[in-house]
């Protein structure tokens, strides 16, 4: 193997590297922007991956600590600073 198909081939391997690791560390609204913009493409628009991307994404999207109706009502007398069997001051 030359050494010029080894470096082509180990740079193709850390930019790939990257973008997963980016892909994996962003949040799921700078995933959808994402996708958005990929599917702006003319060969992208239709493909079938990027669908079903998308799709896991906004999934995921739900799932998300946004994606919630607002999580469980607290009683009345209940604070959010405060251990439910704390003792009172």
């Amino acid at each position: 193997m030359s050494v010029a198909l080894q470096q082509v081939v180990v740079g193709v391997l850390v930019i790939a590297c990257s973008l997963f690791a980016a892909w994996r560390l962003a949040t799921v609204r700078l995933r959808l922007r994402a996708l958005e913009a990929l599917g702006a493409c003319p060969g992208l628009s239709g493909a079938r991956w990027l669908v079903r991307l998308r799709e896991r994404t906004r999934a995921q999207e739900l799932r998300a600590c946004g994606g919630c109706s607002g999580g469980a009502t607290l009683g009345a007398d209940a604070r959010p600073n405060r251990t439910p069997g704390a003792l009172r001051r």
